[in-house]
């Protein structure tokens, strides 16, 4: 019975120790945002490759995320290039549900313009819709695809408390930042007496 106990309280531990450990780490943040529309410009199933013309890739950006939706999707490939040199270059994995997909990239070192930024889908059972906006063409498609920037924050979880709290509190009969933190105070009560209730039942 006390192998159990002192089990209990090592699991309870972790868990506390891994989600502090999380809570350092850092949210990520959109750099930079290209064209943005939810028009329609293709239904792809079949190996397909896009280039889009005059993008802007910010220093640091570690990814990409490309208007593209689908069930589940194909394999994504992504290539940026500076003339005939490539810049960075990432793969997402398939099996991917959303209505766009981030694939990882090399951070560069400087923000470079005029870049063709490439992507490949491979061959897919399920249609993948590409997004984008109609007004400007591109290479290889009656139009522009959407894509973003994603980089790394600056500042980590604990430092966005407060803040997440906040954003929380709103939109409620009774609004504030006390709200987020009386409910966590609440669930740490309850877990508490849980699992004091727990090693009370294994005396």
């Amino acid at each position: 019975m006390r192998n159990v106990k002192v089990t209990l309280v090592v699991g309870v531990v972790l868990i506390l120790a891994i989600g502090a450990l999380t809570l350092t780490g850092s949210p990520v943040r959109t750099v930079r945002v290209g064209t943005y529309s939810n028009a329609v410009l293709t239904i792809v199933s079949s190996d397909t490759v896009v280039c889009q013309p005059k993008e802007v890739l910010p220093k640091g950006a570690s990814a990409v995320r490309i208007s593209v939706w689908a069930f589940l999707g194909s394999q994504v490939q992504v290539k940026a290039f500076s003339g005939s040199r490539v810049l960075t270059e990432g793969t997402r994995d398939a099996d991917w549900t959303t209505n766009s997909v981030t694939v990882p990239v090399k951070p560069i070192e400087r923000t470079t313009h005029n870049v063709l930024l490439c992507f490949s889908l491979s061959p897919n059972s399920e249609p993948m819709l590409i997004i984008g906006s109609k007004k400007t063409l591109t290479q290889s498609l009656n139009g522009r695809v959407g894509m973003a920037y994603i980089a790394s924050g600056r500042s980590s979880w604990w430092s966005r408390s407060l803040s997440v709290a906040r954003h929380i509190g709103l939109g409620h009969v009774l609004s504030g930042t006390w709200i987020a933190l009386f409910l966590a105070m609440l669930m740490a009560v309850v877990c508490v007496l849980a699992i004091r209730l727990t090693l009370r039942e294994l005396s």
